[in-house]
């Protein structure tokens, strides 16, 4: 084949792996492939490559003949040998190196002739096994499959930075999808869910775009500044998803720390955070049995999403703030650990928890003050 061919039937393999396994494509990886896709060829001086390398390809053609030595699986395996550092640099230079070789001996396999894979055996490789299917190199079959690849890269190119199915959720708008992506990417940027849903209460529509902020069941959005879950369960989920989309914004650093309550309250460690920035807290805090209600939050459902549940005297948060914690202010903690996140925006400069202020608390229970 010529090389305009085989530089192109390497890209579509190349692109088309991208777009599979879903790592990232880059010009360096792609270059590699392109030329790799060549070096076969350095055994007949008329190509490109060969008469860059003259010296080298006619005593190749001479002792070996073309398509022999360096069209075989000897060659392939010396090529990764020597490729073999660039795996300590980065994996996918070295894979597209050894995927460029194949690239070109794959579709040598078309031409009349086909190639010696297992060298120094005679055992000739073809495909497909009837001749007529097979292509002369230059002939008017080879320009209509050049055309071909040309227009498969070309559509390869967006979904390859994009991933099957990446690619496959922005035409379906799968909510299921987009959770996935947000579960890859959670914690590098800030995110937003455009979503067309129903509420599993009032049963009324609901759309619009709802920045994510975290994981529960399928998902958590935060609407109209209350959080709620999304997600295909009515008895577990606020909202039931129709279509879905993620939505990638500005980078997102996210700094955070953990925090011992055992004999503090919620109230000293909201002293120490400042309320003007973006923060969650998450962990599990006990507390003394019966202080406190069951559950706050939507009433209609124990199992539907909550920032702050309370149930066994064990305060269990996930993404909660402030105002969700008021009940249980000025509880003592027996024990527990609390996360506490600050997300920041680029720019921003980082956050740590402050020196914050503890009021007093009576630690005595009420039922036993009588006692003393």
């Amino acid at each position: 084949m010529t090389l305009g061919t085989h530089v192109a039937f390497a890209s579509v393999l190349y692109l088309s792996g991208a777009t599979l396994f879903g790592y990232r494509p880059d010009w360096i990886s792609w270059a590699l492939a392109a030329v790799a896709s060549l070096l076969p060829d350095i055994d007949l001086p008329p190509a490109k490559i060969g008469r860059l390398f003259w010296f080298i390809s006619v005593p190749l053609e001479r002792r070996f003949g073309h398509r022999t030595l360096t069209h075989s699986a000897v060659m392939l395996l010396a090529v990764a040998t020597l490729a073999a550092p660039l795996w300590f640099v980065n994996p996918l230079y070295f894979w597209a190196v050894v995927g460029g070789i194949w690239s070109h001996l794959w579709l040598d396999m078309l031409n009349l002739r086909g190639i010696d894979l297992f060298w120094p055996s005679p055992l000739r490789v073809v495909t497909p096994g009837n001749r007529n299917w097979r292509l002369q190199v230059g002939s008017k079959g080879e320009m209509i499959l050049l055309s071909a690849l040309l227009v498969a890269a070309a559509a390869l190119f967006p979904l390859s930075h994009l991933g099957f199915r990446d690619g496959l959720q922005a035409l379906l708008k799968n909510f299921d999808i987009a959770r996935e992506q947000y579960q890859r990417v959670a914690g590098t940027d800030w995110y937003a869910l455009e979503l067309t849903a129903t509420d599993n209460l009032t049963l009324q529509p609901v759309t619009g775009k709802f920045p994510v902020v975290g994981v529960w069941q399928n998902g958590i959005v935060e609407r109209d500044g209350a959080l709620r879950a999304v997600g295909p369960s009515p008895a577990h989920h606020n909202l039931y998803p129709l279509k879905a989309r993620l939505i990638q914004g500005e980078p997102l650093h996210v700094v955070a720390e953990r925090v011992e309550l055992r004999g503090h309250t919620l109230r000293g460690l909201l002293s120490r955070i400042d309320p003007n920035r973006p923060y969650f807290l998450l962990g599990e805090v006990e507390m003394p049995e019966g202080r406190g209600p069951a559950i706050t939050g939507r009433l209609d459902s124990v199992d539907t999403y909550n920032p702050a549940t309370y149930r066994g005297g064990v305060l269990r948060l996930h993404y909660a703030r402030a105002p969700e914690l008021e009940p249980w202010l000025d509880l003592v903690a027996v024990r527990g650990e609390v996360v506490v996140q600050f997300w920041l925006r680029p720019g921003e400069a980082a956050v740590t928890l402050g020196a914050g202020e503890e009021r007093e608390v009576e630690r005595i229970p009420a039922q036993l003050k009588r006692f003393l």
